[in-house]
């Protein structure tokens, strides 16, 4: 796990060097075993390195032996010794033990169709000094990240944005429809960043440079199908599937543990973990935040530690939250709501070990989320249904009496005829909390985003665009959405970016290709089996966790949002989202927060609450990033 920086150009890189240390040095956190760097007249690439695999032989840039390409890679290839005994049986010969150089010598081998072969999680730049072309690689989920900019003359590209803007003579300027977007979804749909002109590589996309232009097309498409199976022999499938899965994320030379929730996933992970680890005499310790919610997560996650017979070290979620915020937005480079928890538990993970195993995916692959059956639920009504029963399902947070505004203003009655009528993109959209609408946006912004009202996206019609239209079944269309745009821009990000910012490296073994290969080709009804939420998974773990894990409710690793916002987040919306301040900026609108500050802290507002906070946390972004 590394940090990848560089620049492709179609004249000569005369400030190579400069522009690369600083680009380094902006990755530090991401690579604090080693550093290195290479250029040539039309490519520079930089590395700074967190080593897991082959300490000693892994630096990069790394250079074929022929000299022709040159590799600057962040991620692990899990299946990286089988591809080498492949190589070795095509006369390769191999200096080092690194996935690294099997990665630089299957590209060397195959070319483009090396990256069919990986099962992994990674991103890379090559450049190709015989062709004078370079080439940027993204993994098919996404579980690392890539940005670049191109300026007309120049490929910028990094692991993170801000190495991109250390080579950039002043910061671009606020994207208002990309921030439009965050406030609807509360992550960035699609390839955007806050910054105008940086973007993002997709998943499973490859960017070609040559002759200073640049294209880029999709390598990857998701397997999504809907077959139903044995219900039997599936579930000894899927226990299969998952086991090989978490065994092939324990290759590590350093130390190595996991996150540990109330949940299944994590549950069944540290399962898996320990029963292998202890056969080489090794021990699988676990980490858990105690964010004091109901049902206790802390206590569930020491039982089910206990129960396995894994050391389970355990921190009370307390912070002073003025103080970690701008860190936390420093490193994720976009205000999120839920990146508390994930900083948290990273910083406690990585004073023990060098390498985390997390939970994160289980709810997309095997449909664990409450959204899912509520979905389920919405999809399967058809036909007419009273609106009244609507407007119950969906009644905002507070009426509008109380704010004067409710998130669904202008859309409501218009969106409970589409529930109504079976509208599966509206529907989810709506329990998602997307908003967007004219009375909407005049309630939340100021001045400077009602001046470009036309030039913001609308969020609705983005989910249209970018919704699942090749299966039929509308739950498994919602399933291949959140797996290409909320799983990845969402979570993924914040578990690659707050990993990271303590040296830590996260694997996620229930996104594992072989893995979501078989989950995606379910029928929903399969993967809910029974009706109930994960329920093949469930039925699966029985082979490692007892009934009284397995029961539990689904519970969010979150905070109660209402507690949180009295005692962390008003202190901070008194300092940012000051009236004088907002104005200079001119994006939001202080009559809406003053509202909201003066009702009574409940947790029937915890939509405002989370507008709020990322109000909050883009000024502090503006301020951090000196953009305007």
């Amino acid at each position: 796990m590394c940090g990848v920086a560089g620049i492709f150009a179609a004249s000569p890189l005369e400030e190579a060097g400069e522009l690369l240390g600083r680009m380094q040095a902006a990755l530090a956190h991401r690579g604090p075993d080693g550093r290195g760097t290479w250029s040539s007249d039309n490519a520079a690439l930089a590395h700074v390195r967190l080593a897991i695999l082959d300490v000693e032989g892994g630096r990069q840039p790394m250079v074929s032996d022929d000299g022709r390409y040159v590799l600057s890679y962040n991620g692990e290839i899990y299946n990286f010794r089988e591809l080498r005994s492949v190589l070795e049986g095509l006369g390769h010969v191999f200096r080092t033990s690194s996935d690294t150089e099997v990665l630089l010598k299957g590209w060397s081998q195959w070319g483009e169709g090396v990256l069919e072969k990986l099962n992994g999680m990674f991103a890379f730049a090559l450049w190709d000094q015989r062709e004078r072309r370079g080439i940027l690689v993204r993994d098919p989920l996404g579980i690392k990240p890539f940005f670049y900019l191109h300026d007309g003359l120049r490929l910028y590209f990094a692991s993170e944005a801000k190495a991109i803007l250390e080579a950039l003579s002043e910061p671009p300027s606020l994207d208002v429809a990309a921030l439009h977007m965050l406030m609807n979804f509360r992550y960035l749909p699609g390839d955007m960043t806050l910054w105008q002109g940086i973007r993002q590589l997709r998943p499973g996309h490859i960017l070609e440079w040559e002759g200073g232009g640049y294209r880029i097309r999709q390598w990857f498409l998701l397997p999504l199908q809907e077959r139903s199976r044995n219900g039997a022999r599936v579930v000894e499938r899927a226990a299969i599937h998952i086991e090989k899965a978490v065994a092939r994320q324990l290759v590590s030379d350093v130390p190595l543990g996991g996150y540990l929730s109330y949940g299944v996933d994590s549950g069944i992970i540290a399962a898996v973990s320990a029963s292998i680890l202890a056969e080489a005499g090794q021990e699988y310790p676990t980490f858990t935040i105690d964010t004091g919610d109901s049902p206790l997560e802390a206590a569930g996650a020491a039982e089910t530690a206990r129960l396995l017979g894994v050391a389970n070290r355990q921190e009370r979620l307390e912070c002073d939250l003025g103080q970690l915020l701008p860190e936390i937005i420093y490193h994720l480079e976009v205000p999120k709501v839920n990146g508390l928890q994930s900083f948290l538990v990273a910083r406690l993970a990585s004073r023990h070990v060098k390498v985390a195993l997390s939970g994160l995916g289980g709810d997309e692959l095997f449909l664990g989320y409450n959204v899912h059956l509520l979905f389920r639920r919405f999809s399967r009504l058809g036909g007419y249904r009273p609106l009244t029963t609507f407007f119950r399902l969906l009644q905002p947070a507070t009426t509008a009496a109380l704010l004067r505004f409710s998130p669904y203003t202008d859309e409501y009655v218009r969106g409970c005829r589409i529930l109504a009528s079976g509208d599966p993109v509206f529907t989810y959209g709506i329990l998602r909390n997307v908003w967007d609408g004219v009375v909407s946006r005049e309630a939340i912004y100021g001045p400077r985003m009602l001046d470009c009202d036309r030039e913001l996206p609308n969020a609705f019609d983005y989910l249209r665009r970018e919704w699942i239209n090749t299966v039929s079944d509308p739950l498994k269309a919602m399933q291949g959405y959140e797996l290409k745009e909320k799983m990845v821009n969402d979570f993924l990000w914040n578990e690659d970016r707050l990993s990271m910012a303590h040296g830590l490296e996260v694997r996620v073994p229930l996104l594992d290709l072989e893995l979501l290969d078989f989950a995606a080709s379910l029928a929903s009804d399969d993967l809910m089996a029974g009706g109930e939420l994960k329920g093949l998974m469930r039925k699966a773990g029985a082979r490692w966790l007892p009934r009284e894990v397995l029961s539990r409710p689904k519970s969010g690793f979150q905070v109660p949002i209402h507690l949180f916002f009295d005692t962390h987040l008003r202190p901070l919306c008194r300092i940012y989202l000051e009236r004088s301040r907002l104005t200079s900026y001119g994006l939001f609108n202080p009559e809406f927060i003053e509202r909201v500050l003066r009702a009574r802290p409940s947790w029937k507002l915890r939509w405002h609450y989370f507008m709020l906070y990322l109000m909050v946390g883009t000024i502090i972004w503006l301020e951090r990033f000196n953009v305007r």
